[in-house]
């Protein structure tokens, strides 16, 4: 059954400031599409600054769920209580043990698989360096999250430049709200979830445009494309001006995908796999639609 959302909140947290943050509002139509009723830079003028985006998400009601473009939750070693560290090979942190385990398994076995589509001569370059140790990115329970390192690694939606965001001034702003909003009843991963407006372009349209809507040399082109390819997704009429600052804004597009993100949640009912709401509850999960083949 899907979740009993009407309404859905995207936000692409930027610094303190305000001034690099979007909001997007959108709500479910009677014909079951959702409609953009609302995107912007600033909240009656002013910058999203930290007391006006809590007051205004708070605010949203329980026929709403936020889905933010930043990490909610911290790397396991930002919430140990432990005084005395014992090492990353001697902790028992669940978070920790995965990423010592699975997660170099499978930032081993995309090394691999790269190599395989390289060259004879690159493949012998890098066995030669690695030959003193073991290959596969190095994974640090400080810096790193599980669950950047499945979107990256085993689901291929994210880049290995993505590892690490976890950590910064955005991401301790998103860890203040997180707080912030739990007081409102906002509680993550029920009313309040992490997206990837990259990744769920990767998910649904591939990785070229989900390159491409920044980086392109007409960016406003590719997410023309990419807002024509979601036929579900659809602009209020007096809602004129939204689209267009959607186009024209890397901040706004990205709030308005988290929002869309927000209602595939909803709609389909997503949930975490068995071990994200066990043992690595604690490390978050950033939610992305399923890969299209």
């Amino acid at each position: 059954m899907p979740r009993p959302f009407v309404r859905y909140v995207g936000v692409d947290l930027g610094g303190a400031r305000g001034k690099t943050t979007a909001v997007a509002r959108l709500s479910r139509r009677a014909d079951g599409t959702v409609q953009v009723d609302d995107v912007s830079t600033r909240c009656h003028g002013e910058p999203w600054r930290d007391d006006t985006l809590a007051d205004q998400l708070a605010a949203v009601g329980a026929d709403a769920v936020v889905a933010i473009d930043a990490p909610l939750t911290a790397p396991a070693c930002a919430r140990c209580v432990v005084p005395a560290c014992p090492g990353v090979d001697a902790c028992v942190d669940p978070a920790v043990a995965w990423l010592r385990d699975e997660g170099r398994a499978l930032g081993e076995a995309e090394q691999e698989s790269a190599l395989a589509g390289r060259g004879a001569a690159m493949r012998a370059v890098t066995s030669r360096r690695s030959r003193s140790s073991r290959s596969g990115p190095r994974l640090l329970p400080y810096a790193h999250r599980a669950t950047e390192v499945v979107a990256c690694f085993e689901q291929g939606l994210l880049p290995a430049t993505a590892l690490g965001s976890s950590v910064g001034q955005v991401a301790a702003r998103a860890h203040h709200l997180v707080r912030r909003l739990a007081g409102a009843g906002l509680a993550l991963h029920e009313r309040l979830i992490e997206v990837s407006p990259q990744a769920t372009v990767a998910a649904l349209l591939g990785p070229r445009l989900a390159r491409g809507y920044k980086r392109d040399a007409d960016p406003w082109e590719t997410r023309a494309t990419i807002l024509e390819a979601m036929p579900d997704l659809v602009f209020a009429p007096q809602s004129r001006l939204a689209r267009e600052d959607t186009l024209q804004n890397d901040h706004c597009f990205e709030a308005l995908l988290a929002g869309y993100t927000a209602y595939l949640w909803a709609r389909d009912d997503w949930q975490r796999p068995p071990a994200w709401r066990d043992a690595l509850a604690s490390d978050g999960w950033i939610f992305t639609p399923p890969r299209r083949a």
